[in-house]
Formats: structure tokens, C-alpha cells, sequence
């Protein structure tokens, strides 16, 4: 397990953490499926029901392989689809990333790292707890900052304002910008190309 560059041939996963179910459909905690399903259109591959808890496809990038996976637990215990792909389809010496939504980062904000913490976000927490390691990436999608006083938890379960989905599409897209980046040209090219 590795959140660095991969060589040739090996297997990256792509973990995009969500809530399954139209209530949770659109709204800043599902922002990780929301970029699957932007990969899966992209890579013109298709998106299929896993023995388990999890959704997934798999397309070619380059010379790599990518595993292309929705979690279709609650957000907090994403870990478990995590640790059941990995046991189920056996990828070759994986290479993960997860994808989240970040109430802490400025809307459309982007954020990529080989390694850390949860950073107080549930789904994360959960991936962390059964993978038992942070050595993965973490792509962080800005949905912040939330209004003065109000419930984070309760916040990221609300769907996008009118006035921010442009934003939103336009991050999404930079953020799959990102996630090819970092798979093939590896993490200190795209830390410098879209941090910050």
C-alpha cells in the first residue's frame, strides 16, 4: 500500500467517499462519488456492483491500471468497503488515494497529500482505522467555510447553493485534473500544480 507514484503496471484504487441514496446525492459530503463518477465518464468505463459494499470500475490511465470505487456504506464506516475490496479483488501491490469533500478548505479549494491525518473527517477516520496506516493520498475537495455557528455535520449533508454548483463543476473538473496527475506524474508535480 502507497500513496506515492506507482511504476508501470501496477494497480492504483481510487476510493471516492460518499453517502449512498438520492437524499445524499448532491450534497458537500458526496463530493468524493460525485468525482468517481466524473472518471468513470472520462476513462468511458463503467460502473458495476461489487461482491461487497462498494461500487467499481476499472479503465486504464497511461500505463497504469485504475480501480474506480464508490463505497456504498454510511460516510463513517467507508473503511469497511475499503478493507472488503482490497480482500475481495486483490488488486496487484495497490496504490490508493481517497477522495473527500473538506469543510475546513475554502470552496473550490484543492488540496493533495501522500500521507496524514483524518483532519476530523468521519469517513477518513474510518479508512485510517482498517487500513491501519496513513501511508495513502488524500485528494481534499473544498466545500467551506460553513456559516458562523453553524453544525458542520449538519452543513455537509446540505446540498450545494444555487449560486455555488458552477464552482462546484468547475473543481470537479480540476480535481480529475488532479487525480491523473498524481497517478502519472507523481506527487511533487501536482502538489505544485494545485495546492494552494
Amino acid at each position: 500500500m502507497d500513496g506515492g507514484q506507482g511504476e508501470p503496471g501496477q494497480d492504483w484504487l481510487v476510493f471516492g467517499l460518499g453517502n449512498p441514496g438520492s437524499r445524499y446525492a448532491a450534497t458537500r459530503h458526496n463530493l468524493g462519488w460525485r468525482l468517481v463518477d466524473r472518471m468513470v465518464g472520462r476513462c468511458r468505463a463503467r460502473l458495476q456492483a461489487g461482491r461487497a459494499d462498494y461500487f467499481f470500475a476499472r479503465a486504464g490511465l497511461g500505463p497504469h491500471r485504475v480501480h474506480l470505487i464508490k463505497p456504498t456504506t454510511q460516510m463513517n464506516l467507508s473503511g469497511r468497503a475499503v478493507r472488503q475490496y482490497l480482500g475481495i479483488e486483490r488488486p496487484a501491490a495497490p496504490r490508493i488515494l481517497v477522495a473527500l469533500d473538506d469543510v475546513y478548505l475554502p470552496l473550490s479549494r484543492l488540496r493533495v497529500r501522500p500521507r496524514g491525518t483524518s483532519g476530523g473527517h468521519n469517513g477518513l477516520a474510518s479508512v485510517l482505522e482498517h487500513l491501519g496506516s496513513d501511508d495513502f493520498a488524500r485528494l481534499r475537495m473544498g466545500v467551506g467555510p460553513g456559516p458562523d455557528g453553524a453544525d458542520l455535520a449538519e452543513f455537509v449533508l446540505e446540498e450545494f447553493e444555487p449560486h455555488e454548483r458552477e464552482a462546484v463543476e468547475q473543481m470537479l473538473d480540476r480535481a480529475a485534473d488532479a487525480l491523473e496527475s498524481w497517478i502519472q506524474e507523481g506527487p511533487e508535480a501536482t502538489m505544485r500544480r494545485f495546492n494552494g
